[in-house]
């Protein structure tokens, strides 16, 4: 899957590949940190749209619980302008790989 971010292109199997390395070059760690902050941003707008209350923190798994919902899954996708895969992708990178989140 092709995931587009302005000027940045992301392959997902190039990604996963890359995330799964422990030694990476400098070309491979320069485009895993601009998907993370990709990924972090839409992951906060994602999280704060399915959020049913403002002023309460969600972890990642709450996140995945409320997008089982297909009609907020439908309405993030409107709403952001993306597919359904790249909303379960995007929450399932966090969960993974992005350890500051909980």
């Amino acid at each position: 899957m092709q995931i587009t971010d302005g000027s940045w292109t992301f392959d997902t199997e190039v990604i996963d590949e890359v995330a799964k390395k422990i030694k990476r070059d400098e070309q491979e760690r320069e485009m895993l940190n601009a998907f993370a902050r990709y990924v972090y941003r839409r992951y906060k707008q994602i999280r704060n749209t399915v959020n049913p209350r403002k002023c309460k923190y969600m972890l990642v798994d709450q996140v995945r619980e409320q997008l089982k919902s297909p009609a907020k899954l439908q309405k993030v996708s409107k709403l952001f302008n993306m597919t359904d895969e790249e909303v379960q992708y995007i929450v399932e990178f966090v969960k993974k790989y992005l350890k500051y989140v909980k």
